[in-house]
C-alpha cells in the first residue's frame, strides 16, 4: 500500500467507527439500554466531526470517503435515532398507531437529507451553509432531549413534547432553511470566553447538549425569519 493510499485509511477508519457506534445505539434501544443508546449516538456525534477533520489536514478527500460517511451517516443518525424514538414511544406513549409512522418519518427524512446533501454538494464545499438542518444535529435533538429529561426526571417526561420535536427535527432537516456551521452561529461569543464556554458545556453535557442544540436551532430559524422580513420590506 503506497503513502498516497494510507493517508485515505484514518478518515475511513473514523467513519467506520461512527457506524460501529450507531450499531451498537441500535442493539442498547432493542434491549432497552435507552441511556447507552443516546449516548452512543453521541459519541457517533464526535467520530462524525472527527472525520472529517483529520480528511481536511491529511487532504484525503474522496468520493469513496464521502458516500462512506453518508452511509455510516444514515445508520448513525437516521436509523439509530429512529429506533431510540420507536423503542421510547413504545413503552411511553399512549397513542401506539404513531408510533411506527413517527420514528420512520425521521428515518426517512434523514436519509433524504443526506441523499440531498450529497446531490447539492462536493467534498470541497463541506465548510458552506446548510440547506436544511444537518442530520447530526436532529439527531442530537431527539437524543439529548431524552437525556436531559431522564437526568432531571429519572425518565422521559412530556411524551408529547418528545414527538412533536422528533417531527419537527424531521421536517426541518428536508427543508430548505439554511442553516450556518455551528461556529458561525455561535461567533457571536467573544474568543475569549469559548474555551471556557466549551469546557462547561463538556462538564454539563447531560443537561448542556440540548440547551446547546436547541440554542442552534432557534438562532438559525430565527435568521432565516429575519432575512424573509428583510426581503419583503
Amino acid at each position: 500500500m503506497n503513502r498516497i493510499e494510507r493517508k485515505y485509511l484514518a478518515p475511513n477508519a473514523i467513519t467506520a467507527a461512527n457506524m460501529l457506534l450507531g450499531y451498537i445505539s441500535i442493539t442498547m434501544s432493542i434491549k432497552g439500554n435507552f441511556t447507552q443508546a443516546a449516548w452512543f449516538i453521541v459519541l457517533a456525534m464526535v467520530c462524525d466531526g472527527l472525520d472529517g477533520q483529520t480528511a481536511r489536514r491529511l487532504e484525503a478527500y474522496s468520493e469513496f470517503g464521502k458516500e462512506f460517511d453518508s452511509f455510516c451517516d444514515a445508520i448513525s443518525f437516521g436509523l439509530a435515532p429512529s429506533i431510540l424514538a420507536y423503542s421510547l414511544l413504545n413503552i411511553y406513549s399512549t397513542i401506539t398507531h404513531i408510533i411506527i409512522p413517527i420514528s420512520f418519518i425521521y428515518a426517512l427524512c434523514g436519509v433524504m437529507r443526506l441523499v440531498k446533501f450529497n446531490i447539492v454538494t462536493t467534498a470541497s464545499d463541506e465548510k458552506d451553509d446548510f440547506s436544511g438542518m444537518p442530520i447530526p444535529t436532529g439527531a442530537a435533538i431527539v437524543c439529548s432531549y431524552y437525556l436531559f429529561s431522564h437526568y432531571l426526571f429519572g425518565k422521559l417526561m412530556y411524551i408529547e413534547i418528545f414527538q412533536i420535536v422528533t417531527i419537527i427535527s424531521a421536517i426541518l432537516m428536508v427543508s430548505t432553511i439554511p442553516f450556518k456551521t455551528p461556529d458561525k452561529t455561535f461567533k457571536f461569543i467573544p474568543k475569549k470566553l469559548r474555551i471556557p464556554c466549551f469546557i462547561g458545556v463538556i462538564i454539563t453535557i447531560k443537561y448542556a447538549l440540548f440547551v446547546v442544540t436547541f440554542t442552534y436551532v432557534m438562532i438559525n430559524l430565527f435568521n432565516h425569519m429575519q432575512s424573509i422580513n428583510s426581503a419583503e420590506n
